[in-house]
């Protein structure tokens, strides 16, 4: 008896739910001859549901024949909606895929001539690499030259430091527009980028782009000290990479999440 009771509550929810759901793609108000139509429900069935949703604020009856729309209520909680953040969204692939591999796991988007870091996690070890900061420049990083490689080469010139010759942070930066670009066609090819101890002695990092249409795009990377990020290293990290960023990309939050940074950083 009572999971018969459970299973008549539970089929009453759901059968509201989907009268909201039709309000909601409806050009307008919607009859009780509508929602029986659409749901292919009695008309009895619907009365009552519809009695005990607008009750609760979650629909609104008017005219005669009585009509209905979205409620009060349906409105207050919208409100009250905050979309997840990426970082929020992606802690939790990164913290596994930090885990697994050993290595610090970043996530970034291009913001001008910088790398804006997302999210990052730090495995549980005692030698790993925190980032300098939010910001890092896009040319010396494995993040940054992985988003350069998606724009088209006119477009790179905005992303790149003003003087001829870039900063070198270490005996491998590369310093020059000539050598980026080579290095940019060869990630195109590989599908993945390296910074080789470009921005900091000793570390290496890894990175590949989200399988997102974005706007904006986003790369995954993992930063490890350089004697464990070897050219074998990276054979065999590159697939762990590349299904961390495919299972972040499918979180069912993760849309809402890019949505609320495109807001944020004004991308249309």
């Amino acid at each position: 008896m009572e999971q018969r009771a459970m299973s008549y509550h539970s089929q009453g929810l759901s059968r509201g739910l989907a009268m909201l759901r039709l309000l909601g793609e409806a050009d307008g108000p919607l009859t009780l001859a509508q929602f029986a139509r659409m749901l292919d429900l009695p008309k009895s069935t619907l009365v009552r549901i519809l009695a005990v949703m607008e009750e609760e604020g979650f629909v609104r009856r008017f005219g005669a024949p009585p009509a209905y729309s979205i409620g009060h209520t349906v409105h207050e909680i919208a409100e009250r909606y905050r979309p997840p953040s990426v970082a929020e969204v992606a802690a939790p692939v990164l913290r596994r895929l930090a885990e697994e591999v050993g290595f610090t796991t970043n996530i970034g988007v291009l913001d001008g001539r910088f790398v804006l870091h997302l999210h990052v996690e730090e495995p549980q070890r005692a030698l790993r690499f925190a980032t300098s900061g939010t910001l890092e420049f896009a040319y010396c990083t494995g993040l940054g030259k992985m988003l350069l490689s998606t724009l088209p080469e006119d477009e790179v010139d905005a992303h790149l430091p003003e003087q001829e010759i870039y900063t070198g942070w270490t005996p491998t930066t590369i310093t020059s527009k000539s050598d980026l670009v080579a290095a940019l066609q060869r990630i195109r090819k590989t599908g993945y980028s390296i910074d080789d101890e470009e921005r900091n002695r000793g570390v290496t990092c890894m990175a590949v782009l989200l399988p997102s249409a974005g706007p904006p795009v986003m790369s995954l990377s993992v930063s490890a000290p350089t004697g464990e990020l070897q050219p074998a290293d990276q054979k065999r990290i590159l697939p762990v990479l590349n299904a961390a960023a495919a299972e972040l990309v499918a979180e069912p939050r993760f849309e809402s999440a890019l949505g609320a940074l495109r807001t944020r950083m004004a991308i249309s």
